[in-house]
């Protein structure tokens, strides 16, 4: 946590975050809840705003869509923001093989949430990556999920709430959150993060709906892994036969070419799948001599080539078969089989 998130500032989650501050507003809202969705979307955001509205020092009433919001400006909202106010307790992962929440983690803060809050109104408990919690530690905290003390509030954030035990999910209240547009998340890397415009659209196209990975891949790792895209295509193009194509394919599932890392991880290769997919759309635009926006503007002369090769139905083609590699890497085939597959079909 780096500044202050007030509801307003949460883009993309405008029907959500208003129900939250209504309930925050009535005192109705549940002292235990799960926040969940995909990854890298703004549920941890919104853990800290409901924070911040349920502690500010003043806290703004009627404000447009939320019927309270916080004031974003005071020293607790800043402190919270910072990740300094004692009375937000947030939990996750340790660094560790296992990378699961322990026992003794959960112990500890539902030993914490019985006592009252040092300076807050309520204690905010977060636990982060939820759905990363040991069985051991899920049971651990059933007992406060199933009589909260008045003075704590719980708020588990899950990508995959179905790892959750259905116990646990039975007593917090389910807040779905979804995929945020491309021009949603263009907006927030550039008016947020300072991001050229062009590098933002890039990333965003390639980010499946997730700011958390279009920030990813604007820091650097987008060049690396659009190349490997691009040259795929072009290798495949200029292939006269199947091991041809599937030498493109180990260069495009090389890793970072140490022991531990001699392939990229299958969210690696589903993220490069996904730059192929732009990479495809960007050629059938140019083939098509269309007046659309290309998400990888910056690669204008090498779209135009490879718009030549897959500008008509062979692109369509193409573009469905990345697709469906995607969907097969989310069966759990492995990202070798899936990066071989596509090759002998673009």
């Amino acid at each position: 946590m780096a500044e202050t998130v007030p509801f307003r500032d949460i883009a993309g989650h405008r029907g959500v975050t208003t129900r939250i501050a209504r309930a925050v507003a009535r005192d109705t809202f549940p002292p235990s809840v799960l926040l969940s969705g995909p990854e890298g979307v703004g549920k941890r955001l919104a853990a800290v705003a409901i924070a911040e509205a349920v502690n500010c020092l003043e806290p703004r009433t009627g404000d447009g869509d939320f019927a309270v919001d916080a004031c974003g400006v005071c020293a607790v909202c800043r402190r919270i923001g910072r990740g300094i106010f004692p009375d937000v307790v947030v939990v996750e992962p340790p660094d560790s093989a296992s990378g699961a929440i322990t026992v003794d983690q959960i112990r500890e803060v539902v030993g914490q949430a019985v006592y009252r809050p040092f300076e807050a109104r309520r204690r905010i408990v977060v636990i982060d990556d939820a759905d990363a919690m040991a069985p051991q530690a899920q049971n651990a905290l059933l007992k406060t999920l199933e009589e909260p003390p008045e003075s704590s509030q719980f708020i588990l954030v899950a990508e995959r709430p179905g790892l959750l035990l259905d116990t646990v999910r039975s007593r917090c209240p389910q807040l779905r959150f979804g995929l945020l547009t491309v021009p949603v998340i263009v907006d927030l890397l550039t008016s947020r993060h300072g991001i050229e415009s062009r590098l933002a659209r890039a990333s965003a196209a390639s980010a499946g709906g997730s700011v958390g990975r279009a920030l990813r891949s604007a820091s650097g790792e987008l060049a690396a892994s659009r190349d490997l895209a691009i040259r795929l295509l072009e290798s495949v193009a200029s292939a006269r036969d199947v091991p041809g194509r599937l030498e493109g394919a180990k260069a495009f599932t090389a890793g970072s070419g140490s022991r531990r890392a001699p392939t990229a991880d299958r969210a690696e290769v589903r993220r490069r799948l996904r730059l192929l997919a732009t990479l495809l759309r960007d050629a059938e635009v140019a083939a098509a001599e269309a007046d659309a926006p290309l998400a990888n503007a910056d690669l204008g002369d090498r779209v135009a080539t490879l718009s030549t090769t897959y500008g008509g139905k062979r692109g369509l083609r193409a573009f469905r078969a990345v697709n469906e590699a995607i969907d097969a890497l989310d069966r759990n085939v492995s990202p070798k089989t899936v990066a071989d597959w596509v090759a002998c079909r673009l």
